[in-house]
């Protein structure tokens, strides 16, 4: 258990708290940016990337739902692209879209309905399963040869198709090969450029500041700037291995944890700030260190620091004057010392203070 030292500290306020969470937030988050565009920069030069994303393009365009644009490298969605090029031709959109899909269905230019593609696209035109509009009346409706028929203007077709395609783009994930490319470039950003980004910026921020700038209780750029620091039970800057302790609960459990868990641990964290009354966070429970008001009050790395620090001072009160104002100099006020003085008795006047005096 720690020794104790006699020293006050204020509960480290709310709002500088606050404060200090939010600009060190921003740092992260800008260097966290940067980490994340120069991992980008390498992963899409890697081979295992450049193959998933050359297949899922290949793939995405072949199923003739996404349209190729090559003026911005950039694949987009058949119902945006019928959304621009077509403007406000809204026969033009439904003729366009429906000639998508269909082709889609129809074709099966990724090998997904078996043959039945056909069936399951009416089915959503016509049937128990048929899309439908706002008032659950249908788009379309048989006709005499039992093909499906639009029974509303094109205008009000294009909810349908976009729905429709909703429900195409569902489908691609039944084609083994398109899903393998596509987890495999969500994989690279979710699993390890947005995760590694995040986690190296809290590494710098939360980790190495405090560790390589201020190691007097550990203060982050936040804390420094409005004056807190982290103390032990023992009113002490934490050892380092206590502060490697926090910290690796901080980065496991509140950060790549929360990324896992939408942000649970990190509620909790928060919350436990709020309720307790000495104001411990999760993880200062965890380590045992307590975020303090440092702004009236020195922080010391032990409790013999502290003891050395004090004594010295109180020396330094105590000293005897020397010297008092004689106009505009100063003047020693001591008798001078004679020749061959014996120690002992200039010890003794040592003893018995001169006080200064103004003239």
């Amino acid at each position: 258990m720690d020794e104790k030292i006699e020293l006050e500290y204020y509960k480290a306020p709310m709002s500088k708290r606050t404060f200090a969470f939010f600009f060190d937030f921003i740092c992260m988050a800008i260097l966290a940016l940067g980490f994340f565009v120069a991992g980008r920069s390498i992963l899409e030069g890697s081979e295992f990337y450049t193959s998933a994303f050359d297949t899922y393009v290949t793939l995405s365009r072949d199923s003739h739902l996404y349209v190729y644009e090559e003026a911005d490298d950039n694949l987009v969605t058949i119902t945006e692209y019928a959304s621009v090029a077509f403007d406000e031709k809204k026969e033009e959109q439904v003729s366009f879209l429906e000639e998508r899909l269909s082709a889609f269905y129809v074709e099966d230019p990724l090998s997904i309905f078996d043959g039945h593609g056909q069936d399951v696209y009416n089915a959503q035109k016509v049937g128990e399963s048929a899309i439908l509009r706002e008032n659950k009346l249908p788009y379309f409706a048989l006709n005499s040869a039992s093909i499906p028929e639009a029974i509303v203007s094109s205008e009000e077709l294009l909810p349908f198709y976009q729905e429709a395609m909703l429900l195409a783009q569902g489908h691609l994930g039944d084609s083994d090969e398109y899903a393998t490319a596509s987890q495999t470039l969500s994989r690279a950003y979710n699993v390890y450029i947005i995760p590694s980004s995040i986690a190296l910026s809290f590494i710098v921020f939360e980790f190495l500041v405090p560790l390589i700038f201020f190691r007097r209780g550990y203060a982050t750029l936040g804390m420094k700037t409005f004056k807190l620091a982290l103390l032990t039970s023992g009113a002490v800057s934490p050892k380092f291995p206590r502060f490697l302790g926090r910290f690796a609960w901080m980065l496991i459990v509140e950060v790549l944890a929360s990324m896992m868990t939408f942000g649970v641990p990190l509620f909790l964290n928060v919350g436990m700030a709020f309720i307790r009354k000495d104001g411990q966070a999760l993880h200062d429970y965890m380590a045992g260190t307590y975020m303090v008001d440092a702004s009236d009050q020195s922080v010391y790395f032990s409790k013999e620091e502290y003891l050395k620090l004090k004594a010295k001072a109180e020396a330094t009160e105590s000293r005897p004057y020397l010297s008092s104002w004689k106009g505009d100099h100063l003047e020693d006020t001591m008798p001078p010392i004679a020749p061959n003085e014996d120690l002992s008795s200039i010890e003794e006047r040592n003893e018995s203070p001169y006080n200064g005096s103004h003239e």
